[in-house]
């Protein structure tokens, strides 16, 4: 893994770095490292310094965007039926998300609730796409890697400027996939 670095700390041959793990995979204590390149949060070419830099930075508009919707008060929550929807879907679904593994497991489990607040979190990050079901089932794993709600954070939104037109609700991402495959 260090070998793919340089002295600042950029990855000198990305396509190599991901040939790589693509046929060797990725032993599990470096993938809270690798994941959060592969899923594009963090650019090939960005320094050590960079990178903390941003995390620090992204840290604080995560807490930001997630004091949003705490903030609302249930008079608030009253009128707001979008939000109550979205926080119904989720509530709903991380109950249901991975309960087989030890890290999701049990009542008033800690991880589930990270999971419920990245995934509300993120419905006020992306207003348009906010929640659907599936969601949580992306971003599970990722939890279960990086073990940072921050980080867990932006690396699903990272994931989900990739995936996020399979979502929307016209399905146009879907269609266009589905088209591909037929070709």
């Amino acid at each position: 893994w260090l070998t793919f670095f340089d002295s600042e700390g950029r990855i000198v041959d990305s396509k190599a770095l991901r040939k790589r793990i693509f046929y060797g995979g990725i032993v599990d204590e470096l993938r809270d490292k690798v994941w959060p390149f592969l899923l594009e949060y963090h650019a090939y070419d960005s320094t050590y310094a960079e990178r903390e830099y941003l995390m620090s930075v992204k840290k604080s508009e995560y807490e930001t965007i997630k004091n949003q919707w705490q903030s609302i008060s249930t008079e608030q929550a009253k009128r707001f039926t979008k939000f109550r929807e979205r926080k119904g879907l989720i509530d709903k679904d991380v109950v249901r998300t991975d309960r087989s593994l030890s890290f999701y497991d049990g009542d008033d489990n800690p991880n589930v609730n990270l999971l419920r607040d990245i995934l509300l979190t993120y419905s006020f990050y992306n207003f348009d796409l906010g929640y659907c079901q599936g969601m949580s089932d992306l971003l599970s794993p990722i939890l279960f890697v990086m073990r940072d709600e921050s980080e867990s954070f932006w690396c699903f939104v990272a994931l989900m400027e990739r995936l996020g037109p399979n979502f929307n609700r016209d399905q146009t991402g879907m269609h266009a996939q589905l088209f591909a495959l037929s070709k």
